[in-house]
């Protein structure tokens, strides 16, 4: 239960179909593994095969611009923090699954997830505005005899590309970078392959609608995504992934070919002190309105420290600069926003570079429970931001405080 939220679900049409697919397809599944038991001596399922569980969490954020929009206040330029001055119910999230292996029969082989949202935050998880209870992930799951095992995945997912992810608890900070919250995807729908070459490499790649991570296309051609992971020690990790098709733009009329390319490397300097480095490259074809050449670039890095004086009480730190020389990602480019996400003071593309850095403190009373206090200095080029005196300005800062419940 959202304290503070009423859902109105006989106006919400699209909840309501959603929700019957899912449970037929999480019937479907579950009728075939069971048949698949009862065809084989040795496969059993019970309780334990299945998982429920998931995370509750609340938030509240001072901007110290004090900006007065026309509508709701906004922190500038954020995604799953953008109401400026307020209390935000960002998430309530629930998983079901039964997670497949590379076992000595095909139920242990078969799998699936159901991960549902509610809350402000699930407006953007799909792709789409305007509602707040989201299937942000639902799929079905095969891992194939074949070598270490190929684990086949068709439904929706979180994308393969970038460091932080939707789910708050399992990033340093609490808001988002901008690489991930204006220039990555967040998931994606289609048929997803995997396969573990080694202890130490593995490979995915998968075939996709849309980077937005809408369940339709926007259009006939299907896209990919990619994601080599290595791991030559248990100190260090490096992951390179990749995205390429063909996909519209956001603020332009035209389609053309979309590219990403990037990688993020990770380092456990100590038990305590660990350090993430990410950077990326991306462009879309047709997607300016404001280049001569009429492609649409971003790109940009970010660093992490990441260090834990106790099991209770630990710091983060991350710093940023992303560019958008295009315009088509930041400022009203962001297809599928909702809510106060990545509003600014301009009504038309625009390029600009952005610079972040972000302090996070973390205590937690209880192992289920993370507390966190957060201060964000935002900074741009252009004239972005605004102030209590409905005045353009380039800098933002603020102040936020986040609990989460994990269960």
């Amino acid at each position: 239960m959202i304290v503070g939220h009423v859902w109105d679900m006989t106006a919400n049409s699209n909840f309501e179909v959603t929700m019957r697919k899912s449970i037929v397809i999480i019937g479907i599944s579950f009728l075939c593994m069971m048949g698949v038991a009862g065809g084989a001596n040795s496969a059993v399922l019970s309780k334990e095969d299945f998982k429920l569980y998931g995370y509750v969490d609340a938030s509240y954020t001072q901007n110290f611009n004090n900006p007065k929009n026309s509508g709701a206040n906004a922190n500038h330029l954020r995604i799953f923090d953008g109401d400026a001055n307020s209390f935000r119910p960002n998430m309530a999230q629930l998983v079901f699954e039964k997670e497949g292996t590379n076992g000595a029969n095909a139920v242990e082989r078969t799998g699936f997830r159901v991960k549902l949202d509610v809350g402000e935050d699930a407006q953007f998880t799909g792709g789409r505005t305007g509602d707040d209870i989201d299937f942000q992930e639902l799929y079905a799951q095969f891992v194939a005899p074949v070598g270490n095992g190929l684990d086949i995945r068709i439904g929706r997912m979180n994308t393969l590309v970038g460091y932080e992810v939707i789910e708050s608890p399992f990033n340093p900070n609490f808001s988002r970078s901008w690489l991930f919250g204006v220039g990555q995807p967040f998931t994606t729908t289609g048929i997803r392959l995997s396969y573990p070459i080694n202890e130490s490499l593995s490979v995915s790649v998968g075939a996709i609608n849309s980077f937005t991570g809408l369940t339709e296309d926007n259009n006939s051609a299907k896209s990919l995504e990619g994601l080599v992971s290595y791991r030559p020690t248990e100190q260090i990790g490096v992951n390179i992934y990749g995205f390429f098709g063909k996909e519209s733009s956001n603020t332009a009329p035209g389609a053309g070919k979309r590219v990403l390319i990037g990688s993020y490397v990770t380092f456990q300097a100590t038990d305590q002190l660990g350090f993430v480095v990410e950077g990326y490259y991306a462009n879309q074809e047709n997607g300016s309105l404001i280049s001569s050449g009429l492609n649409a670039r971003w790109d940009g890095v970010a660093g992490y420290v990441i260090y834990d004086f106790d099991d209770q009480w630990g710091v983060r730190m991350r710093g940023e600069i992303w560019e958008d020389a295009g315009g088509d990602q930041t400022c009203l480019g962001t297809a599928g926003s909702g809510g106060n996400a990545n509003v600014c003071t301009v009504a038309a593309p625009i390029a600009q570079t952005l610079w972040e850095t972000t302090m996070t403190l973390q205590y937690k009373p209880a192992p289920s429970l993370i507390t966190r206090l957060e201060f964000r200095y935002d900074k741009s080029n252009q004239n972005v931001f605004l102030d209590g005196h409905n005045t353009f300005t380039n800098n933002q800062q603020t102040l936020a405080a986040e609990v989460i419940f994990l269960f």
